[in-house]
């Protein structure tokens, strides 16, 4: 009794430590508004227009029905928005951050599973320094609450593969379908696919997990149970017109990588981004090789490694679809290095040095470093602070950029025309259309692009501003109808420019 008493006393003080270097890594500057990721200011927008409408089942975007992502991180997000009063990018990072903290709880309670106690607190401490993680975590991206549902799914069905007893492994395979199908919802089949590769590679030449051999219909209920609690009032809304737009959105359609390149790039490029964003534990990779020949067989190794091989057999190449590998690679990390901390010397000393400057990297460089090299006055932000400042509060904005921070930044969409800049073409003839008064926002390069394809631009030029890697964004007040240049190559006169 008095030995399970200590046991759970070290699990707990485990559990704390995390939390706390956890929270240490993660919240610090999380509500920064120096630099938005790709997309961020974009689910924020999101989050704030499901607010407005009370909608919490179908994102909506300007307005318009947004397919590329269930509303699984916005209608977690929009609820704490309702609670604060306030739309702020805090707020909508949360639950990227929460979930970003329980994934190290996760790995911690699987390190458990697989290894022992020391493996597992330094596989999750491990994970915590990966900059591919950590700083994910901190973005309003609904990646880290696919890879927490993941991480979920996994342990509980490594705790059904331990467990003996019919009624609490029905219940961990239950809970392990929940979090598979939550991870769908949320972002697509990488939900179900880790878990599958864990199923398989966890119990390999181990004789305390064993696959459940007719109670894997218990993971099913759980999965489709979570499929149905998004899936059946979605389809009950619309007859199925939105389920159907989320099913066949581009974005799903991984045979597709978009430009064309080389072989060597569909071969290379995660080892470089998994090499670089893994810092600095990739650069232990020798001695976790060298203990895969001594000891043959690794668990976490040989999921990470699956996933590896999935994403780097689909064309579409994106650094976001690491995540989930993280986990277990850290997982295999540390146990090499626990392994050799007590042999090494050399391991021990470099450990005992990487480890604190990996926890205060992140932190370090958004609190101190950040607001040095990205200043506020270059951000998305304060330009479209400084749009809505100086612009007639009732004319049009039509945007060939930034529509998503104009739109967030002054909480309403109602006046924002986006246009397409696929095509000059297809913005003279939105600008044809614009009346006399409107105002036109596009980024630099556009802006040549489309002086090569008219005859006069019919805009003053207002505000000029530099948004960081963007180049200059700039605001146009239109003053008169837009033509297109001529076919004998005259060259074009812009009015009003400065």
């Amino acid at each position: 009794m008095a030995g399970n008493y200590k046991e759970l006393r070290t699990r707990f003080l485990d559990l704390l430590l995390l939390i706390v270097l956890s929270a240490v890594v993660i919240f610090p500057a999380l509500g920064q508004n120096r630099q938005w990721s790709s997309h961020e200011v974009r689910h924020a927008e999101i989050v704030r227009e499901m607010i407005e409408s009370g909608d919490y089942l179908v994102p909506k975007l300007l307005g318009e029905v947004y397919y590329d992502k269930p509303p699984v991180m916005h209608a977690i997000a929009a609820g704490l928005t309702w609670m604060t009063g306030m739309s702020s990018m805090l707020i909508t990072r949360l639950p990227s951050a929460v979930a970003g903290m329980l994934g190290v709880l996760v790995v911690y309670g699987i390190g458990l599973l697989l290894f022992d106690r020391r493996s597992a607190l330094v596989g999750a401490i491990v994970l915590l320094g990966i900059p591919g993680y950590t700083i994910m975590a901190r973005h309003a991206r609904p990646d880290m609450i696919l890879c927490a549902s993941i991480l979920c799914a996994c342990l509980c069905i490594g705790l059904a593969m331990r467990e003996r007893r019919y009624a609490w492994q029905t219940c961990y395979l239950v809970l392990g379908g929940l979090c598979a199908g939550l991870g769908v919802v949320t972002k697509g089949p990488y939900g179900i696919l880790v878990p599958a590769f864990f199923a398989v590679f966890a119990p390999f030449r181990r004789t305390d997990l064993t696959r459940p051999r007719f109670n894997w219909a218990s993971f099913a209920l759980g999965f489709l149970t979570a499929l149905a609690v998004w899936a059946v009032p979605a389809y009950l809304r619309d007859g199925g017109h939105y389920l159907h737009g989320v099913l066949f959105q581009p974005d799903l359609d991984v045979s597709v990588g978009g430009d064309e390149k080389s072989i060597f790039y569909y071969i290379f490029y995660y080892v470089l981004y998994g090499f670089l964003f893994a810092l600095p534990y990739s650069l232990f990779l020798p001695f976790t090789i060298r203990d895969l020949r001594r000891y043959g067989y690794s668990a976490p190794l040989a999921i990470a490694g699956a996933i590896f091989i999935v994403i780097s057999c689909i064309p579409k190449k994106r650094p976001h679809y690491l995540v989930p590998y993280y986990p277990f690679f850290a997982l295999g990390i540390a146990v090499s290095l626990v392994r050799y901390y007590e042999t090494n010397r050399l391991v021990r000393r470099v450990t005992q040095i990487l480890i604190p400057l990996s926890l205060i990297t992140v932190p370090l460089y958004f609190v101190a470093i950040q607001p040095f090299v990205k200043p506020y006055k270059n951000s998305p932000m304060f330009f479209a602070k400084e749009v809505l400042r100086v612009v007639d509060p009732k004319s049009q904005i039509y945007c060939i950029a930034g529509e998503e921070e104009l739109a967030w930044v002054g909480q309403g969409f109602e006046r924002i025309r986006m246009i397409n800049n696929s095509d000059p073409s297809f913005i003279c003839q939105a600008l044809r259309d614009a009346s006399a008064g409107s105002y036109l926002v596009i980024r630099e390069n556009d802006y040549a692009t489309l002086l090569k394809y008219t005859k006069t631009f019919p805009g003053e030029l207002i505000l000029s501003h530099k948004t960081g890697s963007r180049g200059k964004s700039m605001l146009f007040r239109l003053d008169k109808r837009i033509s297109e240049a001529p076919r004998d190559g005259t060259p074009v006169r812009t009015e009003g420019a400065q």
